[in-house]
């Protein structure tokens, strides 16, 4: 786990080694175990390195000299392989020597000799990683599946730019880059942009997807993954003993580490599930137990703790409870924006970091539960979805406005985002947008004027194309939620303290077993989770298994309305926002709404709050200078 960047030039103009070492200076929150930069004609790679797998054979950037009619390669990378030994042995056997004993990196570098463009499909794991073949003149780069490892690309006339996140692409840079209304308008409507940065020309490499950049600046992208189509035949029959042989495997290949090592548990099914597999194949080998850490809040309607505590028990693990600090809770903020250049809507972000910067001290790399609600059914939204497209004739005939409520948990608020969901539009991704939207197109249109002028919620271009409204659903978030908000919120919220996560409901044996099961399977009877709460069953217990889904989030509206209002209120009618042609008057608004009780704007004004952050940090932006390198 690291941090990446590289420029590459289409000309002969030499790179400036002070634009790299500013981009490496950025991120060595990333990797603090180590650095290096490698100067090659025409490419210029850094590398931050947080160790892992093989402390002495793994320095990046990493080199592959001359071999037969194929030239010298240089590689950075960000991520594990997990079947890195596998892989090893096979290209062992087609003649290809390794001088480390057992790194992963290593592994991808002479796995690009061997296999070409063709590499990423070989790969098991969580990557984003750079090539530079010195012979051709060809940068290769690579993001996994679902997108764990982010990889951003800014593209100049005569330059392409990499780097593991936006701040780092901007660090050293001349000009300044500018907020784009485009990815704007997405983050202000689902609370993060779609396969791009907010910065304008800035975009990532696609999960799933390997692109090249050749000597004369020609682009080119390939997929080279996408879900497995669904099956209109397979029963439930073995269902849970494929799903936990693969989820088995998937949980022990990710235990191997050369630091220590430990277990996030919420209390929530994924995470107990995870937990539980981990130690069993733990005490199978005579390791000691696994060490699992939750964290607890004052609040007591948020904290999960005692559930935590009631698996570890369980399970026997070694358990370790970690108490959530939101003393300084703007000042966390500040500290995330300054680091990863872009806004985050997910008021999760908060007591994600606060649990790695608690766990860091203790643990290097740590197994989550992330995945589980996209690949087996966990969210309210995807049974709304489909009760909307059995009982959406009568649904529109309910008065909404006799259904009101403050508490945007209540069963009350819940039924009136259904009927307003039914009512909107006629296409599923439609009304799955407006289940899942940040501001309505009405309120983008008042808070941003210029930006909303003539706005309409259509249907979504990129919707699946699944009868199944589930099944679409479901797709759509693996595709755009999870790797556009959940893996960048974990990865920023934990590289932000050099701390690995690392997710089994992700490996890709489990997302093709998944992605393959029709919706009968996945949720039994319409049960969210049905088939992975039978699994959990054989693990955890039953009192765990049934109870409702809470989140991991924290009381946010509460503290906005409470002891944060006053801050938060000087954040937001500060000036930030006027460059983003946000309204002041309309956040003053949605302050006042709030404080009184009159509506619930809690993730809202997060979202507003990440907006003003931005835009300080957009007018801080300058040369970055070379401090201890």
């Amino acid at each position: 786990m690291c941090g990446i960047a590289g420029i590459v030039r289409f000309d002969d103009q030499p790179i400036g080694r002070r634009r790299a070492v500013s981009m490496l200076t950025h991120m060595l929150h990333r990797g603090p175990d180590g650095h290096g930069i490698s100067e090659h004609p025409r490419c210029t790679l850094a590398h931050a390195r947080l160790v892992i797998i093989d402390k002495l054979g793994g320095a990046q950037p990493m080199h592959s000299a001359a071999a037969g009619d194929q030239g010298p390669l240089h590689l950075v990378f960000n991520g594990e392989i997990y079947n890195h030994r596998e892989l090893r042995a096979k290209l062992s056997k087609l003649g290809h020597r390794f001088t480390s004993d057992h790194s992963d990196t290593e592994v991808l570098l002479l796995g690009y000799r061997a296999y070409g463009k063709e590499l990423p499909k070989h790969l098991r794991g969580m990557f984003a990683f750079a090539i530079w073949d010195e012979q051709r003149r060809e940068l290769f780069m690579a993001r996994d599946r679902t997108g764990k490892k982010p990889l951003y690309v800014l593209r100049g006339p005569n330059e392409l730019t990499f780097a593991s996140l936006p701040a780092t692409l901007t660090a050293g840079m001349d000009e300044p880059l500018t907020p784009d209304p485009q990815a704007l308008l997405t983050f202000l409507r689902f609370g993060y942009p779609f396969g791009s940065s907010m910065l304008r020309g800035v975009d990532e490499v696609r999960p799933g997807h390997w692109m090249t950049i050749a000597a004369d600046g020609t682009t080119r992208s390939e997929r080279y993954w996408r879900p497995p189509p669904i099956s209109r035949t397979s029963t439930s029959i073995g269902a849970v003993d494929s799903v936990e042989q693969v989820l088995e495997e998937a949980v022990a290949t990710r235990l191997e580490a050369d630091v220590p090592l430990g277990c996030f548990l919420s209390g929530g099914i994924d995470s107990s599930l995870i937990a539980a597999l981990a130690q069993r194949t733990l005490k199978a080998q005579g390791a000691p137990s696994l060490k699992t850490y939750s964290v607890s809040h004052a609040e007591a309607d948020y904290d999960e703790s005692s559930h935590a505590r009631a698996i570890a028990e369980h399970i026997g693990s070694d358990h370790t409870e970690l108490r959530a600090d939101p003393s300084d809770l703007f000042g966390d903020l500040e500290h995330l924006m300054q680091a990863t250049g872009e806004p985050t809507a997910d008021s999760g972000l908060l007591p994600s970091y606060w649990l790695c910067k608690a766990a860091r001290p203790h643990i290097k790399a740590a197994l989550t539960g992330d995945g589980g609600d996209e690949l087996f059914g966990g969210y309210d939204r995807y049974r709304a979805l489909a009760l909307i497209a059995k009982h959406r004739w009568w649904m529109n005939a309910v008065p909404r406005s006799l259904i009101h409520s403050t508490n945007a948990r209540s069963r009350r608020a819940r039924l009136r985002r259904l009927l307003d969901a039914a009512s909107c539009g006629t296409h599923q991704s439609q009304q799955y947008a407006s289940m899942v939207q940040l501001f309505s197109d009405t309120q983008i249109s008042e808070l941003a004027p210029d930006l909303g002028a003539g706005l309409t919620l259509e249907r979504i271009d990129d919707w699946p194309d699944e009868s199944d409204a589930i099944q679409a659903a479901m797709r759509w978030d693996l595709s755009h939620y999870l790797p556009h908000d959940l893996l960048r919120k974990a990865d920023r919220s934990s590289m932000a303290v050099a701390l690995e996560l690392r997710c089994p409901m992700l490996d890709t044996q489990v997302v093709d077993l998944a992605g393959h099961l029709p919706t009968a399977v996945l949720m039994p009877d319409g049960r969210a989770k049905g088939l992975l709460r039978k699994l959990a069953a054989r693990h955890v217990p039953a009192s765990i298994i049934n109870l409702p889904k809470r989140g991991f989030g924290v009381p946010i509206g509460r503290w906005f309305r409470g002891q944060h209002h006053q801050t938060l209120r000087d954040y937001l009618t500060a000036p930030a926002l006027d460059g983003l042609g946000i309204d002041r008057k309309e956040v003053s608004r949605y302050l006042d709404e709030h404080r009184q009780g009159r509506a619930d704007h809690s993730h809202r004004l997060f979202a507003l709050l990440q907006l003003s952050l931005w835009s300080r940090w957009l007018r801080e932006q300058t040369l970055t200078g070379t401090p201890g390198l």
